[in-house]
């Protein structure tokens, strides 16, 4: 069975609204589907618990944290399996992804720059929100560009 992607989002959008309203979830503004605000929830309110610290979490995460992290591997993983695309492969250097990796994150925090948050509050109609999103385009913009010109 296939599923469009406007399908699939729009069963996404209207399951998430009704258990916001089930659980009486009200997320802040413009936390949407932050994968960078997620993770750090995720972590933080792991943390939290195994040690009894209190490293800062949204509102939303207080309680639970959100797992939008977990199931987005989850469903990825679930479609890779299920459309035969799932191949491990091996990077050129893990430890220097890794690094890479803790280093975006930690910005992305910094700075605000998950796109879908930036989009998000863009259309809530904060200025520096569009000045970053388009920012954070020239950015991927120029790196493309530089890697593909040293690559090719």
């Amino acid at each position: 069975m296939r599923i469009s992607p406007l399908t699939a989002g729009l069963i996404g959008g209207f399951t998430a609204a009704m258990l916001q309203a089930l659980f009486k979830v009200f997320p802040p503004p413009a936390y949407g589907i932050c994968i960078a605000c997620h993770t750090r929830d995720l972590v933080n309110w792991i943390v939290n618990h195994l040690f009894g610290t209190s490293l800062g979490l949204a509102p939303v995460s207080k309680v639970f944290p959100v797992l939008t992290v977990v199931g987005i591997f989850i469903g990825a993983l679930i479609g890779a399996f299920a459309h035969k695309e799932f191949k491990l492969k091996q990077t050129h250097n893990p430890v220097i992804g890794f690094i890479l990796g803790i280093l975006v994150i930690n910005f992305a925090l910094l700075m605000g720059g998950c796109p879908v948050r930036e989009t998000l509050r863009t259309a809530y109609g904060d200025i520096v929100a569009l000045i970053s999103l388009i920012a954070m385009f020239a950015g991927v913009v120029v790196a493309s560009e530089v890697y593909l010109k040293r690559n090719l």
